[in-house]
């Protein structure tokens, strides 16, 4: 009886060993591994597309730092504490703010890191000659043929007819093919890796495009009466926002004049109550004069779309409304208020403001409260407008006065109607006419009414880097979409008859649905180039003519009978 050996002694498990922390060095080799990922560069720019969607609601000390002072008071905004807040995470000074700075470093050491190894490879294959194929008859795709042609010739007219569908190819002789045959090698499709690089270095050139403009320029709105002009001066503009870099000395110092302004409507149409006007303006425009002391430099028409560029400074249309110019005089002929008052449409076709007649007496400030109706009409006893086209103008004044808080840096259309007193009587009055308030001796008259117009004045020098990001995202959506890599052969073996056994194949890398469809006719153009046909098939064709070819059969002698 055969006694098993005896058992080891169990050895003690070792306790569980804990998790090896990476020293400085691996960590900062995994930082820059993660940091040099596309994903990693989408997360930044998409961080940075929304800081500046917050920039845009939350007041930007550099621009207009009263605000920013009111809600730091917490007598605007959203309050004390919450204001506190945003200041702590820097969020009133984004552009300026450190974390704003790391980001944009990131972004572009992400997109460096990530794009120079791709190009680095995408130059070595784009530039290698096509690579040779063994194993042919293994791909899916493939096909042998018969040919007549040498192999030497049949390499060289299937490199042809390949060059011919645009594949870039190269033959290689015997000794230098892998299966020992003359070989044709063609490649294609390289366009696509091509067109996601450039995909990609689009964002590149996105990102300094719109860092460029947001530091080193500026942009700015102002509206201006017919007749009137605006000088290029941070004061003369009615919303200001310079970049982080723009100094008031880069202004070009112009002045602009607004000459005339039109708008044409869409034609109206008949609904069976008489032609009704359209209510949307078809086009609008000005016609400005830029002056450069007393001299007018250029001039030239703003549009919709169509922007006047004088210098490093474009100008841009961006909407228009009414302007009626008023006239106040007390009873005794004194002149108190002599202005336009731009208007802004409210509802139902209404164009409404606020004139400040009296501003210095606090106690006794005057506004008129306007309503415009363009193309006045009377619809059972109801006033209203049938449309924008000034065809029959009305406005209707309301007098407030008392301590309205005019006093203020503030748009007259935020007086303090709770401790002003209305007056109960109105005014309608068309243009030309003049009319006076019963309760107070004041005579107001209704002078014209032009258009005023609003412009958009932006120095803008990332612009061309922007179009160029923009326009080389667009083209490299193309190759990256539809472009996709493959690789034909034609590999010609000697037959032993002076002809050539031919073998195509092809492969494709990417899109293997779309070149399962077009190998059929890829390998027929092939066929045809180096006279191939199948396997087994009659040579009747190949063969040189023999003498009696042109014998009739009956003229012939009789084949010997089969043994």
């Amino acid at each position: 009886m055969t006694t098993a050996p005896p058992r080891p002694p169990r050895q003690q498990a070792s306790p569980s060993r804990l998790p090896e922390i990476p020293g400085p060095g691996e960590t900062v080799v995994l930082l820059w591994r993660r940091l040099r990922r596309m994903s990693t560069a989408l997360y930044l720019l998409l961080a940075l597309a929304a800081v500046s969607v917050v920039a845009t609601f939350v007041p930007q000390e550099p621009v207009i730092p009263t605000t920013v002072a009111d809600w730091r008071a917490g007598t605007e905004g959203p309050g004390v504490d919450v204001a506190a807040g945003l200041d702590a995470l820097g969020l009133f000074d984004i552009y300026g703010s450190w974390w704003f700075a790391t980001l944009v470093v990131l972004l572009f050491v992400s997109l460096t890191g990530c794009l120079i190894p791709r190009v680095r490879s995408f130059v070595r294959q784009a530039t290698r000659p096509p690579a040779p194929g063994r194993n042919l008859t293994r791909l899916t795709h493939h096909r042998v043929l018969a040919s007549p042609l040498p192999p030497e010739e049949a390499a060289a007219a299937g490199a042809r007819a390949l060059r011919g569908r645009r594949l870039r190819a190269r033959v290689l002789a015997a000794q230098d093919s892998p299966t020992g045959h003359p070989q044709a090698a063609a490649e294609r499709g390289h366009a696509r890796e091509g067109g996601s690089i450039a995909f990609h270095l689009s964002f590149y050139l996105l990102a300094i495009g719109a860092m460029v403009g947001v530091w080193f320029g500026f942009e700015s709105q102002v509206n201006v009466v017919e007749g009137g002009s605006f000088a290029d001066t941070p004061v003369g503009y009615d919303r200001y926002e310079p970049g982080r870099f723009f100094d008031q000395a880069d202004h070009e110092g112009f002045t602009v004049e607004l000459d005339a302004f039109a708008a044409e409507y869409h034609p109206g149409r008949d609904t069976g109550d008489g032609p009704q006007s359209s209510l949307i303006a078809s086009e609008f425009a000005s016609q400005i004069n830029v002056r450069e002391g007393d001299e007018v430099v250029s001039q030239g028409t703003v549009a919709v779309n169509e922007p006047f560029q004088h210098g490093a400074t474009a100008i841009y249309q961006i909407r228009f409304g009414f302007a009626p110019e008023l006239t106040v005089r007390t009873e005794g002929g004194t002149e108190l208020h002599a202005d336009t008052t731009n208007l802004i449409e409210s509802d139902d076709l209404v164009w409404t403001g606020v004139a400040a007649v009296e501003r210095t007496d606090v106690d006794n400030q005057i506004a008129l409260d306007l309503a415009l109706l363009p193309d006045a009409t009377t619809d059972g006893g109801r006033l209203g407008s049938a449309s924008n086209e000034p065809d029959n103008p009305l406005l209707a004044v309301t007098l407030w006065y008392g301590p309205l808080g005019l006093e203020r840096n503030r748009p007259p259309a935020e007086f303090d109607r709770d401790a002003g007193t209305r007056l109960d009587e109105s005014l309608l009055l068309a243009p030309g006419e003049t009319d006076a308030f019963e309760a107070l001796p004041l005579e107001l008259t209704f002078e014209d009414l032009p258009y005023w117009s609003g412009f958009q004045v932006a120095q803008e020098p990332g612009h061309g880097l922007l179009l160029a990001g923009a326009g080389l995202l667009l083209v490299a959506l193309v190759p990256s979409l539809f472009a996709y890599r493959r690789r034909v052969w034609v590999d010609a073996e000697p037959d032993g008859h002076g002809g050539s056994r031919i073998t195509i194949a092809g492969v494709a890398r990417q899109r293997a649905d779309t070149f399962a469809e077009a190998w059929p006719g890829l390998a027929d153009d092939l066929a045809e180039a180096v006279q191939g046909r199948e396997p087994g098939a009659s040579q009747e064709q190949d063969r040189a003519p023999r003498a009696d070819d042109d014998v009739p059969d009956h003229a012939r002698p009789p084949a010997e009978e089969p043994r």
